[in-house]
């Protein structure tokens, strides 16, 4: 084979690499920022989408929550994810408490205060949307998760 036959074959091999490697994965997102955090709670800012102003209320506080269980926020005490980061595993693996927690609405019981930072109104792309200060009892949260054997306590 000539040399250059061999680059041309060389450069289709990494195209094709490069090309696979980049495919888009569509990932969910949550708009969720620290704002404070003290005595065991946590106050973040976090943006919900909905019909109406009481279901982007409800997202919001569900995106809050799930980042504290699945993603951690860093500038915060609760760097890391309270569970874990594979999200769809865990819920899969505690399929009866997390059907309570969500569907039930169980995660309201850790949320204080809930308080609209912002009018409920369309924003880019047309999409309503919501803006909470949420503040979440961390140490009750977390309590829960181990009393129902979905985290194990701390240094056991």
């Amino acid at each position: 084979m000539s040399v250059f036959r061999k680059l041309c074959v060389l450069a289709i091999l990494i195209s094709l690499s490069i090309t696979s490697s980049c495919s888009k994965k569509i990932l969910p997102t949550s708009e969720v920022n620290f704002l404070s955090g003290n005595d065991g709670t946590i106050t973040m800012r976090a943006v919900g989408n909905g019909a109406n102003q009481q279901e982007a209320s409800s997202e919001a506080e569900k995106n809050a929550i799930n980042v504290l269980l699945f993603r951690g926020l860093s500038e915060s005490e609760q760097k890391i994810a309270l569970i874990g980061t594979n999200e769809s595993e865990e819920i899969e693996k505690h399929k009866q408490y997390f059907e309570k927690f969500y569907a039930q609405k169980r995660y309201k019981t850790f949320i204080m205060s809930s308080i609209p930072v912002s009018d409920f109104a369309k924003q880019n792309g047309g999409i309503k949307s919501l803006t909470l200060d949420i503040k979440v009892n961390l140490v009750a949260l977390r309590k829960d998760l181990e009393q129902n054997n979905i985290i194990r306590k701390f240094g056991f």
